[in-house]
């Protein structure tokens, strides 16, 4: 015989058990709370506090005197800052360099863009790849690159390019022209996106009214991606006054001051001039500062929504007889920004010496040797990068990932953490680098703490992944904020616990934006240059600092070697990641759903 429940006893039971487990969330709700201050309050040590106190140390600049230290208030540094003329040309030359850049790379990345979206041509995908190459190659290794072909009997001096171009390398065009060579990607980024929402219902339109393309594009079309193009100059703008690739290389060596060169050289004396390096990294803020605010203002404006159901696919240009010229555009840029620069680094690392004429003679493995050997610095140090990136990498993904799942919970708090991630990606790496020193070198109670401490590999890898904890964050939050909440309640619903919740649902899922952010993590950290100097072990550097030092002490072969190995290590590394991860991924695809609960 069957028997059949009264629906109301189910559901009087499915409302007690409901109601039981939120009770039970009700009494773990104190515990909750309790980690999402931890992980707050771990948030806030490594961004928060490190720029405060940089901001801090330009009002109270006696704050950190080893010989007396005061808290009092006062204006004096940053009177002395103004009022210094080797601070004030650093800044002007810091404006010149940021601005003429602005514009070239700007206009640079906007004709790439507009030949790669807007126009057929051949290998068109191809090309697209190149200002992904161009950006992800660090500033510092094109600065070296550059200074291997322009230098005194560097390549391009020896094939014919006459002494006084290459002597006028060392100055602001110089600057300006790798700066453009390097910073082009970003306005390819912004511009090429607009130029693809651009459809050619507007452009249509100007035709049939009588205009000619010229025209539409001047008077249509441009107004357009005003915007867009306004914003790739402030971003690029913003870049150019944060770098410290070029500032610690090409302009060091035409002796050109800017910002960040200033701050570094403030904190290498012995001892450390605080005040001075405080009001120039308070300086240097603050422009970036009104940089951010400007994009932020621009942001808010009222901008043309192009994209709709009715809206036409961009119209793509037959260049015909201008397509050779186009190609040829394409091909100089790809040479000159990407081909060149990797080539003479290779080329140095296999060669003996830069002087010396091109002959087989000349061409030796002895630099790679150096690398390769294992009772060699240089080996060290890149045995030390790869470790550090490594465990940099792994903390500041898990760090963000508890984060954004606390965040996705804590709407009060997600705008507060969020802006504060955002606005650390606009502060430059040497300002953040300079908090730490203050934090761990200076800071009464931290300065004493057996883990981390200054000069030891602990604090470098904390200062890595505070450099990569807002990217990773923004990255994993991004896809978070794309599940739906209803697969949580269920999966607690069916009694699975946090843990298992993390493992087995929401990190399937978002495995994706995981890896990126791991990978790109790893791969940024392995070429940070600005905290790697700034906060050098005492039992040996990483490799970014490890190049430099090699470079300055001119013994660039194993200074290209170790670059060249770094590079192809980094991205041999990362390749084999994301395709382990891919198969992983997709082997698991067909099954996932059934196996996240």
């Amino acid at each position: 015989m069957t028997v059949i429940l009264p629906q109301s006893g189910a559901v009087a039971v499915d409302r007690g058990l409901l109601l039981g487990r939120l009770q039970g969330a009700a009494v773990r709700r104190p515990h909750v709370k309790a980690l999402d201050l931890l992980f707050y309050a771990v948030f806030a040590l490594l961004i928060g506090l490190p720029l405060a106190l940089v901001l801090v140390q330009a009002v109270l600049p006696d704050l950190f005197d080893h010989r007396a230290s005061s808290a009092a208030f006062s204006v004096r540094a940053l009177a002395q800052t103004f009022a210094s003329a080797r601070v004030a040309r650093s800044v002007v030359n810091s404006l010149a360099l940021a601005a003429t850049v602005a514009v070239t790379a700007t206009a640079l990345g906007g004709a790439f863009a507009f030949l790669v979206r807007r126009c057929r041509l051949p290998l068109r995908g191809a090309i697209a790849v190149v200002p992904w190459l161009v950006f992800l190659t660090p500033s510092y290794l094109k600065a070296l690159a550059w200074a291997l072909l322009m230098a005194p009997g560097g390549y391009l001096v020896q094939l014919g390019l006459p002494a006084r171009v290459a002597a006028a390398f060392f100055s602001l065009p110089g600057l300006v022209f790798v700066h453009t060579l390097s910073l082009f990607p970003l306005a390819f980024f912004i511009i090429g996106s607009a130029l693809v929402g651009l459809g050619s219902d507007m452009e249509d339109a100007g035709r049939l009214s009588g205009a000619a393309p010229f025209r539409v594009w001047m008077k249509i079309n441009a107004p357009l991606i005003a915007p867009a193009i306004a914003l790739s100059a402030i971003a690029t703008f913003a870049e150019v006054l944060a770098d410290f690739g070029m500032a610690t290389t090409i302009a060091r060596m035409s002796n050109f001051s800017v910002l960040t060169y200033g701050i570094y050289a403030a904190t290498s004396d012995y001892p450390i001039d605080f005040p001075m390096a405080g009001t120039q990294a308070f300086v240097l803020i603050l422009l970036v500062a009104i940089v951010v605010g400007a994009d932020r203002l621009l942001r808010r404006q009222v901008a043309a929504r192009l994209i709709s159901g009715r809206s036409k696919p961009p119209r793509i240009y037959d260049l015909k007889r201008w397509s050779p010229f186009a190609m040829g555009f394409v091909a100089v840029i790809t040479f000159a920004a990407l081909v060149l620069p990797l080539g003479a680094i290779a080329l140095r690392a296999l060669t003996r010496t830069i002087g010396a004429s091109l002959t087989w003679e000349t061409f030796t493995l002895d630099n790679l040797a150096e690398v390769a050997t294992s009772a060699g610095d240089a080996h060290a140090a890149l045995l030390r990068s790869l470790g550090y990136a490594s465990l940099a990498a792994v903390l500041a993904c898990s760090l963000a990932l508890l984060l954004a799942l606390r965040l996705e919970r804590d709407k009060a708090m997600r705008p507060v953490v969020l802006g504060l991630a955002l606005g650390t990606v606009a502060i430059p790496g040497i300002v953040l680098g300079f908090g730490y020193i203050l934090v761990w070198n200076r800071l009464p109670g931290f300065r004493d703490l057996p883990f981390p401490r200054y000069g030891e590999g602990s604090l470098l890898i904390l200062g890595y992944v505070a450099a990569a904890l807002p990217y990773c964050l923004v990255i994993i939050l991004s896809a978070i904020g794309q599940l739906a909440p209803n697969l949580g309640d269920a999966a607690r619903l069916f009694g699975v616990g946090p843990t298992a919740r993390l493992l087995r649902l929401t990190l399937p899922l978002i495995a994706v934006s995981v890896v990126t952010a791991l990978l790109m993590t790893f791969i940024h950290t392995i070429f940070e240059l600005p905290m790697s100097q700034m906060l050098i072990p005492l039992d040996g550097p990483p490799a970014p600092t490890m190049i430099l030092r090699y470079f300055n002490d001119e013994r660039e072969g194993p200074a290209s070697a170790l670059s060249l190995a770094s590079m192809v290590i980094a991205g041999g590394a990362a390749a084999l990641i994301w395709s382990a991860a891919r198969r992983m991924l997709f082997a698991g695809g067909a099954t996932g759903s059934r196996r996240a609960l």
